[in-house]
């Protein structure tokens, strides 16, 4: 996944200190690198942990500590695919409600980038074709009636 940057004025001022534009910008710019690269132990920093489990408001459960958290989120591949679902979701669910307290301009950039492709739109139904007889129901086995 490229990781772009995010600069502060990209985002709102929450009212608090650990809602700042410059914290949100690092925030983002820093989870987006640290899944970009894998999720690796040594880059899951203090910011990042609070991020999740406090200021940020994602929902994830906040009462494990820095190693506790990363062991029970991302520590295997299934958890870190469970734990990029959850956040996607929670993201998707919050972006759209303009509220700075709940970084709803984070979740925002965080749904666009880590929702898959498919999820973000609809793929286009494929319908079977038609003919001049329109479509028969399948046969329901030898004794079936036929339209004909």
């Amino acid at each position: 996944m490229a990781t772009p940057r995010y600069r502060p004025e990209q985002f709102v001022d929450s009212g608090w200190d650990s809602g700042t534009p410059e914290r949100k910008a690092r925030f983002v710019n820093s989870l987006l690198r640290f899944i970009a690269d894998d999720f690796p132990r040594e880059r899951f920093t203090r910011p990042l942990y609070l991020g999740l489990s406090t200021h940020g408001y994602f929902g994830f459960i906040a009462h494990y500590d820095i190693h506790g958290f990363y062991d029970e989120q991302m520590s295997t591949p299934a958890r870190r695919e469970r734990f990029l679902s959850d956040l996607a979701c929670d993201c998707q669910k919050d972006a759209h409600l303009d509220r700075p307290d709940l970084w709803s301009d984070v979740k925002a950039v965080l749904a666009s980038r880590l929702m898959p492709q498919a999820e973000q739109a609809p793929a286009a139904r494929r319908l079977a074709p038609s003919s001049s007889f329109g479509t028969r129901p399948p046969a329901a086995g030898p004794d079936a009636p036929t339209l004909f």
